[in-house]
């Protein structure tokens, strides 16, 4: 994202939420108004008047670093990069210790009991959020890089002396593209020397922001599918970025098909691994594994695929699936009448056409992908992968 874009969305994102949390709640919960003078009235609110001016430093700041990082302060347009600078040296929750710095102030400046419970219950908010929702995305986005900053800085109470990591922050791991999580040093060293596609995809920091949210919302859905985040897990929709219909259209295919949910997970694994081993697709091989390990397909079953018509893993059923892989997956496509007039036994009319688009979307995903050199993204590295086959 470019820092004029980012500048703009980080500034409207401030205002909106720090006008509804320090400003907007409290008004119209009746707190933002002078209540009984504190003790020491003059001291509190000059206190607070205190308070509140240093809790706006560091939020300021913060936004000036992800600004800096070519990122946001939102979750779906966050920085390429780790953010460990500025305050964020000093404390890891910069933003939130200087929105609570805010809230204390103004329960000084106005002596309102029912502010200062309302500041409680926003910090048990926000550490919740913070906790379990913001640092399980970091730690798997920057894996070591990460682990080693949260070691050295604490998330609330903030450090003496500024923390300086051993290497500057984004560089302490392999490099990473489209903003993907770095690959710790102890990954296998063959994910790092996959060879390169050829041509290089739209990152996320070259990106626009309907972009950088598609990219976003890809890698937890492929996470949460696989298991197992990469560093070029989202590189064919890297390469769709640079034409930007054709962006959309294909985002909105694989949003339809993931909803898609009559065909039973075996058949739909089976069925879309075979056709990646057929097109010898790596990247479609190296995510097909790992997603039908996930939906209860064996390691042997995996690797039985190449003989699967001898092979008694299979049931019936399985058999058809996969021939009717095989016969879609060949030029021209050959299916038989009798060979479709069986599967239509055991499935139905709208079984059988998703059956029919996870095959056919997978054929094109692997032509797609190796048509443009797209290599396997690491998702089975160290596990059993599928075997590229050839057309019985």
């Amino acid at each position: 994202m470019r820092r004029s874009a980012a500048a703009v969305v980080s500034v409207a994102w401030g205002v909106a939420l720090g006008g509804t949390f320090a400003c907007l709640l409290p008004y119209l919960l009746n707190d933002w108004h002078f209540h009984r003078p504190l003790p020491c009235w003059t001291i509190a609110v000059a206190a607070g008047g205190l308070l509140i001016c240093a809790g706006l430093v560091p939020v300021v700041q913060s936004f000036i670093e992800f600004i800096r990082a070519n990122g946001t302060p939102v979750p779906v347009a966050s920085p390429p990069r780790l953010v460990a600078s500025g305050c964020y040296r000093y404390v890891r929750n910069p933003i939130y210790v200087g929105f609570m710095a805010i809230l204390l102030g103004e329960v000084l400046v106005f002596g309102s009991r029912g502010l200062l419970e309302y500041t409680a219950v926003a910090w048990c908010i926000g550490a919740a959020a913070v906790r379990f929702y913001e640092e399980p995305i970091l730690a798997r986005k920057f894996g070591a890089e990460y682990q080693d900053y949260r070691h050295a800085v604490r998330a609330w109470i903030p450090r003496l002396h500024p923390w300086t990591p051993v290497s500057p922050p984004g560089r302490q791991h392999a490099s990473r593209a489209g903003g993907r999580p770095a690959i710790a040093s102890e990954r296998p060293a063959r994910i790092r020397r996959r060879h390169m596609a050829r041509i290089k995809g739209v990152s996320a920091a070259q990106a626009g922001l309907y972009v950088r949210i598609a990219y976003h919302f890809t890698r937890r859905s492929i996470a949460k599918l696989t298991g197992l985040e990469t560093e070029r897990m989202i590189e064919p929709l890297e390469m769709y970025a640079h034409v930007p219909v054709l962006f959309k259209g294909y985002a909105k295919l694989e949003q339809a098909t993931a909803r898609l949910n009559r065909l039973d997970k075996r058949l739909h694994a089976l069925a879309e691994l075979k056709a990646a081993t057929l097109t010898h697709c790596e990247y479609c091989i190296d995510m097909g594994s790992a997603i039908s390990r996930r939906w209860g397909l064996t390691d042997e079953e995996i690797l039985a695929l190449p003989s699967y018509q001898a092979s008694p893993l299979f049931s019936e059923l399985d058999k058809l699936v996969l021939d009717y892989a095989v016969g879609m997956s060949r030029t021209p496509v050959n299916v038989s009448g009798e060979l479709f007039d069986r599967l239509h036994q055991h499935l139905d009319d709208g079984q059988i056409v998703e059956l029919t688009h996870h095959i056919a979307l997978e054929n094109m995903r692997g032509r797609f992908n190796l048509a443009l050199g797209i290599g396997s993204a690491g998702f089975s590295d160290g596990m059993t992968c599928a075997i590229p086959a050839v057309h019985p």
